[in-house]
């Protein structure tokens, strides 16, 4: 096996550990056996157990993100609203694995509480998905699809908080997948669409 194979299995196996029952419960030598390796090729690729958690997260966070077209040409025009709308439904498929995602990524962010360098990681993934709504908030300004008085750095930050929030509450059964989709849409309706 690889050794980019071999760091491959060991995330995914990771991913699932946690999805299946938290960081708590979250043991090296588990994520080592579901993924066919040994503990020390664990530790190899990530040095410790914080390694596999951060590697963890930004499996997750791939998860999470629509992929890019791969067909020949050019993609389709799409309006910055549709581009924010595509942002943050991502993670609101309704799908076993979107669930799971939003498992994952809370139980890292519990962890990040106590754990300094898995905080940093956390803000800056934060950060980044901030700074793409805010992106698709300003290409939308432009091209007319989102109203021009919205401010778009305290939107973007209402946005994914909402959104944060929604998935808090998908992880734990609280809220149906309909009615998450439906709260979203018409916060993102009340605050950008053009009036």
């Amino acid at each position: 096996m690889e050794h980019g194979a071999a760091a491959q299995k060991i995330v995914e196996a990771s991913w699932r550990a946690i999805a299946r029952a938290g960081v708590r419960k979250f043991r090296v030598s588990d994520v080592a056996s579901d993924a066919g390796v040994s503990v020390g090729l664990v530790y190899y690729h990530f040095t410790d157990r914080n390694g596999l958690l951060r590697a963890t997260m930004e499996y997750a966070n791939r998860m999470a993100f629509v992929a890019e077209s791969t067909s020949e040409g050019e993609p389709p025009a799409v309006s910055g609203f549709e581009q924010l709308s595509a942002l943050l439904f991502t993670d609101m498929a309704g799908t076993d694995t979107s669930r799971d995602n939003a498992v994952v990524w809370y139980e890292i962010v519990g962890e990040a509480l106590f754990e300094d360098e898995i905080r940093g990681q956390v803000a800056a993934t934060i950060q980044d998905w901030q700074q793409h709504v805010f992106g698709a908030i300003r290409q939308g300004q432009g091209d007319g699809s989102v109203r021009a008085d919205a401010d778009a750095v305290v939107t973007a930050q209402i946005l994914t908080a909402l959104v944060d929030g929604l998935l808090s509450r998908l992880a734990i059964d609280s809220l149906t997948w309909d009615a998450a989709r439906a709260s979203l849409r018409v916060a993102m309706e009340r605050l950008l669409l053009p009036v």
